[in-house]
């Protein structure tokens, strides 16, 4: 009988609390005349004003990017040149750079997007020379394009990768901020110029003002063409899958440019076949990953060639995040009859709670430029690389 009443009472003695408290609240607003949220809303104000908004609410934001900075070494000697010195630098294939990219969708199996990105750098490892360690400054658009998806694949329109893009840096390891064209190999280009031997590059397409087409996921496999720039044209495949416990990635592609007007090759059509392929065994960790190719341009009689060999092991050595060791060679053949061939190895740490890559690499290069003048140098590319 009393558990009823006391149940009861409760009830009532909270309502009554609750009543009591809403009519306070009430006579305290209707004292202050209104003034009580004033601070508030100047405050929200003043967060509005310093917020990066959307246009509209159909289509989403997302604000994205990367800090990527590194201290180079380099010591050459031969063919007139015999210096040593050490450049704060920026990695260009994954250096400094944000975007914003969004999408909407129209119907169910149909979205619709776009994507920009901005890249600035003060010192891009590509360009130093021995005589300097500013290279040019180089603001560039990497990504300015519309794209639509549906079950028919992928179109993009605007500044975008060619289907070329990335196909001789295909890895499913984490090397390539310390092995790529970002770093150590970036860091000799130019001064293997400055030596007489060739400037290094894998002939990738990279990213033009194109129409482009991927088309949907079949197997594991994705077909890509792009067309623009009057006239660059290239066509690619891809893979990436797991089979028997290894991780596969790999990829071939063809590409004709006739703008002689890019700044890179002279005039006439210029014909490109390069790729690359990398295995990783999921339960060790050993990987290896190779890219070759060709490029046939019409100012030399001869082809240039390179190839590209990484073999390593990634494993989750800490609680950071996983580590990479591995060791790299490769050569380099211009059509002028220079060569530069290399051999070298680097570590990469992740730091997984502060999107953070630690990286350091080494590379030896032996020079030829050509008409029998041999030269040499060694390069150390330490950094970091923090992504938002």
């Amino acid at each position: 009988m009393f558990g009823g009443l006391t149940k009861s009472t409760s009830i009532f003695a909270l309502a009554a609390v609750a009543g009591l408290a809403l009519g306070g609240a009430s006579a305290s607003a209707a004292d202050l005349g209104g003034d009580c949220c004033a601070d508030l809303e100047e405050r929200v104000a003043e967060l509005e004003a310093t917020t990066a908004r959307k246009g509209n609410r159909k289509v989403s934001l997302t604000v994205y990017g990367q800090v990527n900075s590194a201290v180079m070494f380099w010591d050459a000697d031969g063919n007139g040149v015999d210096e040593s010195n050490t450049y704060i630098v920026d990695p260009q294939t994954s250096g400094t750079r944000f975007g914003f990219k969004g999408s909407a969708k129209i119907r169910a199996g149909l979205s619709a997007g776009y994507q920009i990105e901005l890249q600035y750098q003060s010192a891009d490892a590509t360009r130093v020379r021995v005589d300097s360690d500013e290279g040019a400054d180089i603001p560039e658009f990497r990504q300015a394009h519309w794209w639509i998806k549906g079950e028919f694949g992928k179109v993009r329109l605007g500044l975008a990768d060619t289907a070329s893009s990335g196909i001789a840096e295909i890895s499913v390891a984490n090397e390539l901020i310390a092995d790529g064209m970002s770093s150590s190999q970036a860091g000799g280009a130019i001064i293997s110029g400055d030596l007489g031997g060739p400037a290094m590059s894998n002939f990738e397409g990279n990213r033009k003002n194109v129409v482009r087409y991927d088309t949907p996921t079949l197997g594991g496999f994705i077909a890509s063409a792009a067309w623009g720039e009057d006239d660059f044209w290239d066509v690619a495949l891809r893979y990436a899958g797991e089979l028997g416990g290894f991780k596969i990635a790999a990829g071939i592609a063809y590409s004709e440019d006739t703008d002689g007007s890019n700044g890179v090759l002279a005039d006439g059509t210029t014909d490109v076949l390069n790729g690359g392929l990398s295995i990783k065994h999921v339960g060790s960790g050993l990987f290896a990953s190779a890219s070759a190719g060709m490029r046939d341009r019409f100012s030399l009689a001869d082809e240039d060639e390179f190839y590209h060999v990484t073999a390593g092991i990634e494993q989750k050595w800490s609680s950071l995040g996983k580590s990479t060791l591995f060791g790299m060679t490769g050569e380099f053949d211009w059509g002028d009859d220079s060569t530069a061939q290399y051999y070298g190895g680097g570590f990469v740490q992740k730091i997984n709670a502060a999107a953070m890559d630690l990286y350091i690499s080494y590379r030896h290069y032996d020079i030829d430029d050509g008409a029998g003048i041999e030269s040499d140098f060694d390069v150390v590319v330490g950094g970091g690389r923090v992504k938002f």
